[in-house]
């Protein structure tokens, strides 16, 4: 890892499905995936198309590891819904098949199926060829709420609490929760990645307001980075009301009340070309001048 204590990296940014670099090559194509890490511990946000090279890119330092330590490498992936776009690249994902590699997969459970039941069935025999067992990494599975938080305590494996039970701790690695309901058809989880005095928001798959979302709001004050779902300019958002999707309007007004210091539109529309895109991004410049169209290799590092 390079020389810095916390970096968050973008590795995927469309919504629905992924689109060819055809046109679209300034932002990137593939659908949704986001990492946050330490120097020992790595943290993934669902398994959109970016989640493979991103894969690729850690199978090197898991290498690494396997040369100087004895015990496996520690991967956590947090999964907002289990919609197919944030899952589509997860057999491909290059540590599946690593036995050294030791993966927690973290995610609700949808319209009532258990989240390891939903990961197991996208990969049964009739949609693809490596069952869940078969991968060789060593695996663990835990459900969600929206009283869930994930600290790490100094520890590469995640450490999974009830915040009716126990109080996060404030310092060091640590991931909380929140449920949001406008997203068929189960509702979607928002994440507040935080280390240390700093806060990163990843609210994707969100059917906002305008004028924002108070719990949303609530849960993003004075956030370092707010990314937000942005997928309809307003013509489009009154085309597609319902579908669980913001425009860059309802992404600037819930930054603009949380006083978030910078704003990623997220979620980019797979039929937006790269005009549509800086479009919807001047726009939104000019309701909050800290927004910025989110794209594939964006990193934040301290």
């Amino acid at each position: 890892m390079p020389d810095h204590k916390f970096l968050f990296k973008i590795y995927g940014v469309r919504g629905s499905y992924p689109v060819s670099p055809t046109g679209g090559t300034q932002f990137g194509g593939n659908t949704t995936c986001v990492m946050a890490r330490t120097s020992n511990q790595i943290v993934i946000f669902d398994a959109g198309s970016g989640i493979i090279p991103l894969g690729k890119e850690l199978v090197p330092e898991i290498l690494e590891h396997q040369k100087k330590e004895n015990g496996p490498f520690h991967i956590t992936l947090m999964f907002t819904h289990t919609h197919i776009d944030h899952l589509l690249g997860l057999p491909y994902f290059a540590p599946i098949y690593m036995p050294q590699v030791h993966l927690h997969f973290i995610g609700p459970a949808t319209v009532g199926v258990d989240f390891e039941t939903i990961l197991r069935t996208q990969v049964l025999p009739q949609y693809f060829p490596v069952s869940m067992d078969e991968f060789r990494s060593q695996k663990s599975f835990y459900n969600i709420s929206e009283n869930t938080f994930v600290h790490f305590n100094n520890s590469s494996e995640p450490i999974i609490g009830d915040v009716r039970q126990q109080k996060p701790n404030n310092s060091g690695f640590r991931i909380e929760t929140m449920k949001y309901y406008f997203h068929p058809k189960d509702g979607t989880y928002l994440y507040n990645i935080q280390w240390n005095n700093h806060k990163i928001i990843f609210a994707t798959d969100i059917e906002g307001y305008k004028s924002g979302d108070q719990r949303l709001i609530n849960f993003a004050r004075n956030a370092d980075i707010l990314i937000h779902d942005a997928q309809y300019t307003e013509e489009q958002y009154r085309m597609f009301c319902g579908y669980g999707h913001s425009s860059f309007v309802m992404a600037c007004d819930t930054a603009q009340e949380a006083n978030v210091k910078k704003l990623l539109l997220f979620h980019h529309d797979p039929n937006n070309s790269d005009q549509d895109l800086l479009a919807l991004e001047q726009n939104a410049q000019k309701l909050f001048p800290a927004a910025e169209l989110a794209k594939e290799g964006w990193s934040w590092s301290v």
